[in-house]
């Protein structure tokens, strides 16, 4: 029997279609995990589910991104708000995103019975991966890779405060009054402090929330496939 254990997700709430990768891993736990009542509780379950359900987060807020600019008319007295909006969501999938790499850490770290601390099942921790090395070498050859892309969403969400700055800050680069699309964006690099940002607005590296969507995506669900594969391996 599966355990359907991404309906117990955001997926649930979307019309965002499963990623293949969840399905086939859930027909592998059809087929290895003998059904009783506990079965749900099977460990490599729970990672399954963390691990989809932190992707179906990121999913979620990536749609409300997209759907705040949709909601809001485009008068201009609603430009400010959807500007607001999409600065509180991008926070959330900023963390969503963050989550997920955790998530994936600890499975890795779950798996393969890494012997480290709690605090060190993170990507950002020299100890995972020293570790990880030693334990399972084609594993880490696997992952080791992605650490640039690890760092990055890793920096986003500690630099928030210099990426998604105040929106006076923009309207210092176009104007008192600037129009929707310009409200809506943020810094591309958190090295600036928020004076010089607002005295030279015009050297920050502007860009679109959703450009952080499409740029991340690809790698997320890679991500997401290569842990199902770990867990399916270790089931």
């Amino acid at each position: 029997m599966k355990t359907y254990f991404y309906e117990r997700t955001a997926y649930k709430l979307s019309s965002e279609p499963v990623p293949d990768f969840f399905l086939r891993l859930d027909e592998h736990f059809e087929n290895k995990l003998a059904y009783d009542q506990n079965v749900y509780a099977h460990p490599s379950v729970l990672l399954a589910e963390s691990v989809c359900g932190r992707m179906a987060d990121v999913e979620m807020y990536a749609f409300l991104l997209e759907d705040v600019r949709k909601r809001n008319s485009l008068q201009r007295s609603e430009d400010e708000k959807a500007a607001v909006l999409t600065r509180s969501f991008l926070l959330g999938f900023l963390a969503a995103a963050k989550a997920l790499l955790d998530s994936c850490a600890v499975a890795l770290a779950t798996l393969y019975q890494l012997p480290i601390n709690r605090s060190d099942r993170t990507f950002s921790s020299g100890d995972f991966w020293h570790q990880l090395v030693l334990i399972a070498p084609a594993v880490h050859r696997r992952y080791h890779p992605l650490r640039l892309f690890f760092g990055e969403v890793g920096r986003w969400p500690a630099e928030t405060v210099y990426r998604i700055p105040p929106l006076v800050v923009l309207q210092g680069q176009y104007g008192h009054l600037p129009g929707r699309e310009a409200q809506l964006k943020v810094a591309d690099d958190g090295s600036m402090e928020l004076p010089q940002m607002a005295k030279d607005p015009y050297r920050v590296n502007w860009i679109d929330p959703l450009e952080l969507y499409t740029r991340w995506k690809p790698r997320l669900l890679a991500l997401c496939e290569k842990v199902c594969q770990d867990i399916e391996a270790m089931t």
